[in-house]
């Protein structure tokens, strides 16, 4: 169970609803959806109960969050209460999945190859963890999809690229043929997950906004490697969303000429507004 999402209920109580708690925890809604989600698993009881829009707190909800909000500001504590002097040789960089295989190469290149004393430390989760990662100053800088709504004043945002994401599936895959999100509808998917928002939302919408049944994820990856890896070996279908993931994957698996494109998104760079900014102008360069 994760202390932030403890958090976020104690914030929902407070503010009175999803859009205002997420504003409070300056993350996403997106975000705070998906950690009610994770947090409600824990419980057989309802922590929150639908009244008309609103969601309104059980018992046991403000109970959990009364008990558990000390203890997740305890732990927030520990790392500034033990803080040392930040290291200026090191650069901490939070990014999803595809973009720290995007964006590695690059951040190596232009932060440690000019000083031989540099390191560079990488770690990847959603984006909804990663901005409040940021805000908690753990990283210098945060590559991720930009989640909707999404704006903090303390928060300075660098559009990098943009992502064109496509549905890929092993070569001689029995529905290679397909040209139409319409001519898929019952395949079994796989993901990288989990996400606030990227591919998986991605296609969800596309079945949305056409009025179809929610694709059916049958296996969610910790990374595009594991799942490009699954594909190509099983009849599973995926959305990558950048060339640059497929690897050693591009043998065995290509994309489907579907007449429908699928929603672009961008990838941004975020960066706390008070700090200068540490990466050098070849990050801001687009990536094709």
């Amino acid at each position: 169970m994760y202390l932030r999402y403890l958090q976020y209920l104690h914030a929902v109580i407070e503010q009175g609803s999803f859009a205002l708690g997420a504003k409070a925890c300056g993350v996403s809604q997106p975000a705070i959806s998906h950690g009610m989600k994770v947090l409600q698993a824990h419980f057989a009881q309802p922590l929150l109960v639908r009244e008309g829009r609103r969601h309104v707190p059980t018992d046991l909800a403000r109970a959990v969050a009364a008990q558990a909000l000390p203890l997740a500001r305890g732990v927030e504590a520990l790392p500034r209460a033990s803080a040392v002097a930040a290291d200026r040789h090191l650069l901490r960089v939070g990014l999803t999945y595809s973009a720290a295989l995007v964006c590695g190469p690059l951040l190596y290149a232009s932060w440690c190859l000019p000083n031989a004393r540099r390191s560079l430390e990488m770690a990847t989760a959603d984006e909804g963890s990663l901005l409040e990662g940021l805000l908690q100053q753990r990283f210098d800088a945060v590559i991720a999809p930009k989640p909707r709504k999404f704006a903090h004043p303390d928060v300075v945002e660098r559009r990098l690229y943009e992502l064109h994401p496509q549905v890929y599936a092993r070569k001689g895959h029995p529905m290679a043929q397909a040209r139409s999100l319409a001519q898929l509808q019952g395949a079994a998917w796989a993901c990288v997950g989990p996400s606030v928002s990227g591919p998986v939302d991605v296609l969800t919408e596309a079945h949305r906004v056409r009025r179809m049944p929610a694709p059916r994820m049958a296996a969610r990856c910790p990374d595009f490697a594991s799942m490009l890896h699954l594909m190509a070996q099983s009849d599973l279908l995926a959305v990558v969303p950048h060339p640059a993931l497929l690897g050693g994957a591009a043998a065995l698996v290509a994309p489907l000429r579907l007449a429908e494109s699928l929603p672009l998104y961008g990838m941004w760079l975020f960066e706390l507004g008070a700090r200068k900014s540490r990466l050098g102008p070849e990050v801001f360069a687009p990536i094709g």
